[in-house]
């Protein structure tokens, strides 16, 4: 370990120096710069399990239409026409949207929700866990008059709203209706949104540290992309040739931890058209 003279101070003061230095646990800063690593693919770290992003305040999301413009307007309707709702999706202030319930039908009262869902939904599907704007009421409320949509500055990515039966809560009249949890009334949506990037072209590059990630083709168009330890979103849209913003509208349920960080394993859509 080398000793630093400095002029002008007295050899007490060097020695004194001397001892605080030795007395320290790490003396790299006396040493020389160690050996840079080669950066390899078990080199880049993603954050640690345990992490807990850190709270910021969310931004006022985009005014994709002018406030009071109905954005898509649908029937929701049973197989048999028993049972129907009118929805109608507006504009509100502030960047977000607003559902218009009315004309609800029915000749079986029940439990009964509605939702959005990201495809066209099918008679008796089931549970969605992705579903967007989930509202419930009991048979003798009946549905509210209009409520605010969950689903971010531009919901045309959800492509239908569904009744769904829900269960009365103690199990008394459950046993009478297996329909509970399963799609009953379907109604697709044409949304008036503008696309904010109608020439968008995705290319793929080369996997990198914090792109490592390996892509998955549809009839030979790129369509997957299956998420890495350590991927983060800046590298991972620089490998497809788009904006961060760009890769997030592609993924209107994208989760990032601290740092945009991808969650490891997620999958991940690369298609704009596949939105």
């Amino acid at each position: 370990m080398r000793r630093a003279v400095t002029r002008g101070r007295t050899t007490a003061v060097v020695l004194l120096s001397a001892v605080a230095a030795i007395g320290l646990t790490g003396c790299s800063v006396f040493s020389g710069p160690d050996p840079v690593p080669t950066p390899t693919r078990l080199a880049v770290q993603g954050p640690d399990a345990t992490e807990r992003p850190t709270p910021s305040a969310s931004p006022t999301p985009e005014q994709v239409l002018p406030a009071g413009t109905v954005a898509a307007e649908t029937d929701v309707v049973s197989k048999t026409g028993d049972t129907s709702i009118h929805v109608r999706v507006t504009a509100d202030a502030d960047g977000v949207f607003r559902v218009h319930l009315s004309d609800y039908r029915t000749t079986n009262p029940q439990p009964m929700s509605i939702q959005f869902r990201h495809r066209v939904a099918g008679f008796q599907d089931g549970y969605d866990a992705v579903a967007r704007g989930f509202v419930q009421w009991d048979r003798a409320s009946g549905p509210p008059d209009s409520y605010t949509l969950d689903a971010g500055a531009r919901p045309d990515y959800l492509a239908s709203a569904v009744l769904v039966p829900m269960s009365s809560g103690d199990g008394s009249s459950d046993a009478d209706r297996p329909w509970v949890g399963s799609v009953l009334a379907v109604g697709t949506l044409t949304w008036k949104i503008p696309n904010p990037y109608p020439d968008l072209r995705v290319t793929v590059g080369k996997a990198r540290p914090g792109a490592y990630g390996y892509v998955k083709d549809v009839d030979g168009t790129p369509t997957w992309y299956m998420v890495s330890h350590g991927d983060d979103l800046t590298t991972v849209s620089k490998r497809f040739g788009v904006t961060p913003a760009q890769f997030e509208w592609m993924n209107p349920y994208l989760e990032l931890r601290g740092d945009k960080w991808l969650n490891e394993d997620a999958t991940l859509n690369i298609s704009p058209a596949n939105r």
